[in-house]
């Protein structure tokens, strides 16, 4: 069997075709797909790494939320203990006050009694004394006992 379609000539040009083929597909097809395999590549890398950008954001910023917290529950804590100490010590000088104020009106109100009961007693000597001097005018006809005399004897009394 003869192989006619096999010759030199037509085997050139078959081979002339295959790197014309081969040419245009590198060109049209092979590179730009290898350029988009590589830019798909870099913008796969770029992901993870955001990825990773990312976790690591996070991982930070949950470490500041909780160094805030942390640092949040301490002012908290001084606030509330400063709070209390200010409270305390306004309940101390309320109740010092009250003390002081009831120390005093107590004070006063003894010494008013005071007065009033000296007036009183000092009233009712005079009442006494004037009651004495009539009952003795009246009993007895005479007034030889003084007013001063009476006077001496009720002081002498001690009340």
């Amino acid at each position: 069997m003869d192989l006619i379609f096999v010759t030199p000539e037509t085997f050139a040009i078959q081979f002339v075709i295959l790197l014309l083929i081969i040419w245009v597909l590198n060109k049209f097809v092979f590179k730009p797909y290898l350029a988009y395999l590589d830019e798909w590549d870099s913008k796969q890398k770029k992901l993870e790494e955001d990825y990773k950008n990312i976790d690591r954001l996070i991982k930070e910023s949950e470490d500041k939320k909780e160094e805030i917290l942390k640092e949040a529950r301490l002012k908290w804590d001084d606030i509330i203990k400063e709070a209390e100490n200010i409270w305390k010590k306004k309940r101390e000088d309320i109740i010092l006050k009250a003390e002081n104020d009831a120390k005093d009106l107590f004070s006063s109100a003894r010494s008013e009694v005071e007065k009033e009961r000296l007036s009183m007693l000092s009233s009712m000597k005079s009442k006494v004394t004037d009651l004495v001097v009539r009952l003795n005018s009246k009993l007895f006809k005479q007034e030889h006992v003084t007013k001063d005399f009476v006077e001496k004897e009720l002081d002498s009394i001690k009340m």
